[in-house]
């Protein structure tokens, strides 16, 4: 057998074997971030602007495996993927909104023309308004109208990825913005992905040099 076969053959299993310690570190990496992920809950913390920040571990997964667990579990959320050939990642959070309460004071009474101690100068009525996307209270003096309490609610679904026009039209980066709540609409939206390089030790060819180096130095001695 020829000198340059025993170094292609020691090449490419010194190269498979630091791919594949590579890729057992890689997987044990997304192991323990998932774990931290689905164990995880939601965190509170002010941020350098004085409001507050909500933060949670991200659950990492390939493609394929995020369809099927949307397929199987997620009627809605499937319906919203279908329009992307490649989703990149997807964020959903629940929002409850509580407002302070708000006075109106009337211009006039509603019965200017009674006197100070009548009962009917002084009634006060209440109510309260419930549907499934808000919840309001009012009272009602014969001066003033108040609302309290206030609230109303939404679930956001946030979805990056890949769409085209047609099947062979250019895949362009999208992220799509989804409220539950009817009332609610997205009015602005500033979406920035990220690219982050692989890592020079990683790649493939580097590897290729190392091991084909390893191999002339193993048959040499």
């Amino acid at each position: 057998m020829k000198p340059y076969i025993y170094y292609i053959i020691i090449t490419g299993l010194v190269t498979a074997l630091f791919l594949q310690c590579e890729n057992k570190n890689d997987i044990k990496g997304t192991v323990h971030n998932n774990y931290k992920a689905l164990t995880d809950t939601v965190q509170y913390y002010k941020n350098k602007l004085g409001t507050t920040t909500a933060s949670i571990h991200t659950l990492q997964t390939t493609n394929r495996q995020l369809q099927q667990v949307i397929k199987h579990k997620d009627k809605e959320l499937a319906g919203l993927t279908k329009q992307f050939n490649n989703v990149k990642n997807i964020t959903r959070f629940k929002s409850n909104i509580q407002l302070e309460p708000v006075s109106f004071s009337f211009s006039e009474p509603l019965y200017p023309h009674i006197a100070i101690n009548d009962t009917i100068r002084n009634f006060t009525r209440k109510g309260f308004v419930a549907n499934n996307w808000y919840n309001i209270g009012y009272t009602i003096t014969n001066d003033s109208l108040t609302l309290q309490p206030i609230s109303t609610w939404t679930e956001t679904t946030i979805i990056t990825g890949f769409k085209r026009k047609w099947f062979l039209g250019r895949q362009t980066l999208v992220t799509d913005i989804t409220n539950s709540n009817p009332y609610i609409t997205v009015t602005t939206i500033e979406a920035t992905d990220v690219v982050v390089p692989e890592q020079w030790y990683k790649k493939w060819y580097v590897w290729l040099a190392a091991g084909f180096i390893t191999g002339i130095a193993v048959t040499a001695n």
